[in-house]
């Protein structure tokens, strides 16, 4: 099949490669000059919050060796490497300006330095990400007589900026941490302004980095989910959930007390401020795109008081800082909302499937995360996003080759909407609300890559035999590099097609 791939971040990169790799003729439309999407707008010190071991591509090896948590110039090196290893077609500067269906496929229309032109496909992946569009940044009361400046974290392309300024930074994700650690190197004040706090995960707990406890099997197996594809794991969530729920207070409890020994020996107001970012829900609903973890010297900063927390609501601006809605008034002069992104939004589509896609604040939930039945001859890379996320990716467009082939067969289009709506109200129940949170597997990677597998007939136990590796290793792309050849072997040997099994993702 000819395929039109819509994004040339790590997504739509992962999904070329994978996807060619199957046979079809692939390529990519990247509306930016440079490939990598959110990588390539990155803010200046920003990093992976994942490791290097489990964030890259299955082909590509890191050259040179970056670091555990890689810069945004070295996972922006890793793909540029990776398109010229594997001679990747990226078209650059043509944005996607309109899909408009024909008798077998899609007509993309694109535009290119004022140019516009055309091109026929049998399929369009979209890989448009969910962090690559505009950031929140809403209006205010009183913000236009404010004399200092507000920006979002995006439009700052130099640390320099916070120099000598009173700084407050809005918000609580990733970029909000990172802006407020980083500012205290260089601002004379910094104040971190936030509604609700969220569990911060530790870059170690009890000096174990976290992707030793979380990348592994028997980490994996105690995590709430949607989906249970191995029949003890199942057993243990339905009839032994105190021993899950028991995991995870520990965890709650490990993190809150490394919190507290930080406050030891401290003043009242410096312990009330550590104890302000202790969030009241559970630690399992904030695993989601939004969980953040621990920059190294937030709370140091904090129990230096280098960095003041405030829980609270800007309400509106003065002249010379910012009203919160206790009435509290915060002087500053550099005013960062870091506010995150709205869901995901599909100009290019026909209305009536945008209306589909877009209908919910919590983002499109799909059939396996790659799917909607009532949209034809599209897919989403990208979509499955989570701590495994190229993996996901990769294998989720073995998949989708699968489908297209006629290798695997799907269920009906009103069980496959069943299925999705049964995800997204787990999701409901059970994770915290955020603008992406039906597009995402996040801390339940391996549950899904499992289902995947599973539906391709592939063994997901890819340590086995040996038991202690498959339970208390790291999971990393290298183990799933040989699926591509093991699900051709595996197709050449059976009498029969495959149907996906019986399972929610």
């Amino acid at each position: 099949m000819r395929i039109a791939i819509i994004g040339a971040g790590i997504s739509g990169i992962a999904a070329a490669q994978s996807l060619r790799k199957t046979g079809h003729d692939v390529q990519v439309y990247e509306k930016s000059s440079r490939i990598g999407g959110v990588w390539a707008m990155g803010y200046p010190g920003v990093r992976l919050q994942n490791t290097r071991d489990q964030y890259r591509l299955m082909d590509v090896p890191w050259r040179p060796r970056p670091d555990l948590h890689p810069t945004s110039a070295q996972v922006q090196q890793h793909l540029d490497d990776a398109i010229d290893q594997l001679d990747l077609p990226v078209k650059l500067d043509h944005e996607v300006t309109k899909l408009e269906e024909t008798a077998g496929g899609w007509r993309l229309h694109y535009q290119n330095d004022g140019d516009t032109g055309q091109q026929d496909f049998d399929f369009v992946v979209l890989s448009i990400g969910q962090y690559s569009s505009g950031k929140r940044s809403p209006k205010f009361p009183g913000q236009d007589d404010f004399q200092g400046d507000i920006v979002t974290e995006r439009e700052i392309t130099d640390l320099s900026v916070f120099a000598g300024k009173k700084v407050l930074v809005a918000g609580f994700g990733k970029s909000a941490l990172d802006m407020a650690t980083f500012a205290v190197d260089h601002a004379s004040e910094v104040h971190h302004l936030f509604r609700t706090p969220r569990w911060m995960v530790p870059f170690r707990i009890l000096g174990v980095h976290y992707s030793r406890l979380l990348f592994c099997r028997m980490g994996t197996f105690l995590m709430p989910s949607w989906v249970q594809p191995n029949a003890t794991e199942a057993f243990i969530h339905r009839k032994l959930g105190f021993l899950v729920r028991g995991n995870w207070r520990l965890v709650q409890s490990i993190v809150r007390l490394q919190k507290y020994l930080l406050g030891l020996g401290k003043s009242a107001a410096v312990k009330r401020r550590l104890a302000s970012l202790t969030p009241k829900h559970d630690i399992v609903s904030d695993f989601r795109s939004a969980s953040a973890m621990q920059p190294q010297m937030y709370l140091k900063h904090i129990a230096k008081e280098r960095l003041l927390p405030h829980q609270g609501e800007l309400q509106a601006f003065t002249k010379s800082g910012v009203v919160l809605e206790d009435g509290n008034n915060i002087d500053c002069d550099l005013v960062v909302l870091s506010l995150g992104s709205g869901s995901p939004t599909f100009p290019f589509l026909p209305d009536k499937y945008r209306a589909l896609l877009e209908s919910e604040s919590d983002g499109v939930q799909l059939y396996r995360h790659l799917l909607h039945p009532e949209v034809p001859r599209i897919a989403f890379a990208g979509f499955n996003h989570g701590f495994m996320h190229v993996p996901a990716v990769e294998i989720g467009m073995l998949w989708l080759s699968a489908v297209l082939s006629g290798d695997l067969t799907l269920p009906e289009s009103d069980e496959m909407k069943q299925s999705m709506e049964k995800v997204q109200q787990w999701k409901r129940d059970y994770v915290n609300f955020e603008p992406s949170r039906s597009c995402a597997v996040n801390t339940r990677f391996q549950q899904y890559l499992d289902v995947l597998l599973k539906d391709l007939g592939l063994n997901p136990y890819r340590k086995m035999p040996n038991i202690l590796a498959e339970l208390f290793s790291q999971y990393g792309p290298e183990d799933y590099v040989d699926i591509f050849e093991e699900y051709r072997a595996g197709r050449a040997q059976r009498p029969e097609t495959l149907r996906t099994l019986a399972l929610d993702t």
